[in-house]
């Protein structure tokens, strides 16, 4: 036996040796569930969920949501369904959905009369959970009547929402000329987020910056990704590359931009 064949059978006994112990856990656990025996349950499942087991993260969040064998606990369950959800779970995916639509029913008590009352924060936030339906049934233009109300006001993350509704057709008819003047006002006063919607304008090439398209682009998703937008970051290397022998010209607006157009603290 050669030292590596050795090597790759001594690897596969390991691997063999440590599999039962994972392999079956989930297994078990459904069947500790069922018996009713939900401390062995747990005892399977905690390691499990540690190491990123889908179900066993939604097996305990079902748990400690309905208070099975341990205590209720919303707040753990969520964190549970989560952990689930973020690797797509389709039954920690609905559970977590529940819980949202829970509290955003809890958060509209006190949010609309808010709105109602002017409150800039409250209209731009309610706009969303009626973009989203977040607590009810999507409207959309419920959706652009409160971010108009907010943006009325000056609030910039309001601004940037109006000016989104008009860039996808939110609630209004789609206009590509509101929009990039939205959010060119915004990006101008340091608004991170508009300067990353007002770049992937430019990247789709449907701004009024024409030939210009792919410098513009790249000189405002550089900017928004030195101020930490991550996916600004990953389409600043594309137009990198696609500028090409020109992207001198793209660093110099960029620096230009950057120069006068600092960041602000999102309101």
């Amino acid at each position: 036996m050669n030292h590596f064949f050795r090597l790759l059978v001594g690897a596969t006994m390991v691997a063999m040796c440590a599999l039962p112990a994972h392999a079956a856990s989930f297994k078990q656990a459904k069947k500790h569930y069922a018996a009713a025996d939900y401390s062995a349950a747990i005892a399977e499942l905690q390691p499990l969920a540690k190491a990123g087991n889908a179900d066993a993260n939604n097996l305990l969040g079902e748990m400690y949501l309905q208070g099975v064998g341990v205590n209720s606990d919303i707040t753990l369950a969520k964190t549970f369904f989560e952990a689930g959800a973020r690797v797509g779970h389709l039954a920690a995916l609905a559970n977590l959905a529940d819980i949202l639509n829970r509290e955003y029913k809890v958060e509209l008590v006190t949010l609309e009369p808010l709105a109602e009352a002017g409150n800039a924060k409250a209209q731009n936030r309610l706009g969303r959970m009626y973009e989203f339906g977040q607590g009810h049934s999507i409207n959309p233009q419920a959706a652009y009547a409160w971010y108009k109300k907010a943006a009325d006001q000056g609030l910039m993350n309001g601004r940037m929402n109006l000016a989104r509704a008009h860039n996808f057709g939110l609630g209004t008819e789609q206009d590509f000329v509101k929009a990039e003047a939205g959010y060119l006002a915004n990006a101008k006063a340091g608004h991170v987020d508009s300067m990353f919607f007002l770049g992937t304008m430019h990247f789709a090439q449907v701004s009024q910056a024409g030939l210009d398209s792919d410098r513009q682009a790249y000189a405002w998703l550089k900017v928004a990704a030195q101020n930490g937008h991550a996916t600004a970051a990953a389409m600043v290397t594309r137009l990198a590359i696609k500028l090409g022998d020109n992207l001198s010209q793209g660093d110099a607006l960029y620096q230009d931009y950057a120069t006068r157009y600092t960041s602000a603290a999102a309101n």
